[in-house]
């Protein structure tokens, strides 16, 4: 059996995986959040090595973000009294800096169906193993 093939199939897998991959960005988790929940609000690293973030919401009000594992990084509560719906996070990266919105949903209950990014991968690992399984069928039947 040719080694290369089999090699060349792992190495597709990978990259798909690695495509399919979300790159740094900021975010809140979870996502979409139940009023009265706590938030992990980050800029995911996009910030850089700033010294001050700030993250403002009409969901939790303006927040200072510090450095944690994943760039600057914040907990706050959402109000239970908020309705379910979309809402705006702006992250300010120090003063004046540079700004990215984010959007945070609200649920009146507790998430249970599976995200587009969640869907994606799997669909994406599964094209991964349907991709490494054929070409490692043809590889051992051409000898």
């Amino acid at each position: 059996m040719n080694p290369a093939r089999p090699t060349a199939a792992v190495l597709l897998g990978l990259l798909a995986v690695t495509a399919a991959a979300p790159a740094a960005r900021a975010a809140a988790a979870p996502d979409p959040v139940v009023a009265g929940e706590r938030v992990s609000i980050s800029d995911g690293g996009w910030c850089g090595p700033v010294q001050e973030a700030t993250a403002a919401s009409e969901l939790f009000g303006a927040v200072a973000l510090r450095p944690g594992e994943e760039g600057m990084a914040a907990e706050v509560r959402v109000d239970e009294r908020t309705e379910p719906g979309p809402y705006r996070v702006t992250i300010e990266c120090g003063p004046g800096g540079a700004r990215r919105v984010e959007t945070v949903t609200v649920t009146d209950g507790r998430p249970e169906n599976v995200g587009v990014a969640q869907a994606v991968g799997g669909l994406a690992l599964l094209a991964v193993a349907g991709g490494a399984a054929y070409w490692l069928r043809r590889a051992s039947a051409r000898g």
